[in-house]
């Protein structure tokens, strides 16, 4: 039987129907098609809904993304710029300090050399290149290194320490005074007996 034939024998079927049957039959399929509507819009509002708040937590972090870019873009480049100032750090500590003690009126009477790795990326490199068998992969890392002179120096007054101590931390290099330890004469304070100080400078090196 084709579908014509059916859907007459149903029409059919309803005419002989009394006026209640046919009321009955009547809100049956029209409550059928509203809870289809309403499932349907239930299930596509609800992904809708969804959508909305996805939409709007992406709208929110691209918000905060566009708010701190001057920021970080700002702290990229102060970072960069340091990292330079670390590469490219050929300082003297040693001809540095005798210069500006020279220029200071002051004499160094010794010395002490230091040096030491403040991060480890070639270790650590190393140690997973020779996991892996190939030592010699990938690009050459680099280190932080500190290297310090630790020096004494008798009989100057305060003035000249701190001219001292400014001429080297001025420089574009980095250099800094990493400890301090003073000592002065009892009978007049403003001229140090002795002052015993370690200066640092920083760079970035190639492991070797």
């Amino acid at each position: 039987m084709s579908e014509q034939g059916r859907f007459a024998n149903m029409m059919q079927s309803f005419e002989r129907l009394s006026s209640r049957e046919k009321t009955l039959v009547g809100g049956l399929v029209a409550g059928v098609f509203v809870t289809c509507g309403v499932l349907t819009w239930m299930i596509v509002g609800g992904r809708i809904t969804e959508l909305e708040q996805k939409n709007a937590a992406i709208q929110s972090t691209l918000s905060q993304v566009m708010a701190r870019k001057d920021k970080f873009l700002q702290e990229k480049s102060r970072l960069d710029a340091d990292r330079k100032r670390l590469e490219n750090n050929d300082v003297k500590l040693v001809k540095l300090m005798e210069d500006q003690a020279g220029a200071q009126g002051i004499q160094i009477e010794e010395f002490k050399e230091a040096r030491r790795f403040l991060t480890e990326n070639a270790r650590r490199k190393s140690k997973k290149s020779g996991d892996k068998g190939d030592a010699a992969a990938g690009p050459k890392v680099k280190d932080l290194v500190e290297e310090s002179q630790t020096v004494t120096i008798h009989n100057l007054t305060v003035d000249q320490l701190a001219r001292f101590m400014a001429a080297m931390e001025a420089r574009a290099e980095p250099v800094k005074v990493t400890r301090l330890n003073i000592q002065t004469q009892q009978s007049d304070r403003t001229k140090l007996r002795e002052v015993r100080m370690t200066v640092a400078t920083y760079r970035m090196e190639e492991a070797e």
